[in-house]
């Protein structure tokens, strides 16, 4: 039961057309999560977010609470971008297309709730760190990372529909291998910490995180 409360929501996307999983980038290359959290594959960028212009791939996996608001991993979960290796991942770019994916999401999902939201009031702050931690295992020259941290305020739609504040930790990297740049984002309403649970997870996921490349389109 419990996977069906993680996957149902984004399944409710594709059933009304706002989420496609991407069949043909499995063959192109593998995100590797040594995790058992559960998640998908979508194409970017996905059809509940025009106004993005990222274009490529998303891997997600979703923490067992993220539905829950209950749960101390509510809404928490970690996902990577795979996009063309000469796609800009600068932090203006980084920032404007996860605002422009937040404000999809909120006003999608809360539409097809019947409800509508004013996604202008949605901000998005980030912030370059000093230094990259916990860098994926597969990265071959990690002092090529750049780590942001990242704030959302926004309207959480799937549970609550009421305002939420996300945490966000990013890293961002090429890869010649397989001509990709990634941007790895771990998320959740619990600030950014050494001691906090659910960000230890994430950081752990992230560290051991690799790219099994494929065939290059």
């Amino acid at each position: 039961m419990k996977i069906l409360r993680i996957i149902l929501p984004f399944a409710a996307l594709a059933s009304i057309g706002l989420l496609q999983a991407d069949e043909e980038a499995g063959s192109v290359e593998k995100l590797v999560f040594e995790t058992e959290w559960k998640g998908e594959r979508i194409e970017l960028p996905p059809p509940f977010a025009p106004e993005m212009k990222l274009e490529g791939i998303e891997e997600i996996r979703f923490a067992p609470g993220m539905f829950e608001p209950d749960s101390d991993s509510f809404f928490s979960y970690v996902f990577v971008f795979a996009v063309p290796g000469d796609t800009e991942l600068s932090k203006e770019v980084i920032q404007k297309e996860t605002l422009a994916y937040y404000r999809g999401l909120a006003a999608s999902v809360l539409k097809g709730r019947g409800k509508e939201v004013d996604t202008t009031k949605f901000k998005f702050t980030l912030e370059k760190s000093d230094k990259a931690v916990a860098v994926p295992a597969g990265v071959g020259d990690k002092s090529s990372v750049t780590q942001y941290r990242g704030k959302l305020d926004w309207i959480e739609p799937f549970a609550t529909a009421k305002p939420q504040v996300l945490h966000f930790e990013i890293q961002a990297w090429s890869d010649l291998d397989t001509k990709r740049g990634y941007l790895f984002v771990g998320t959740s309403p619990k600030e950014i910490g050494d001691t906090a649970a659910i960000w230890k997870e994430m950081r752990k996921i992230r560290s051991k995180f690799k790219v099994e490349a494929g065939a290059t389109k």
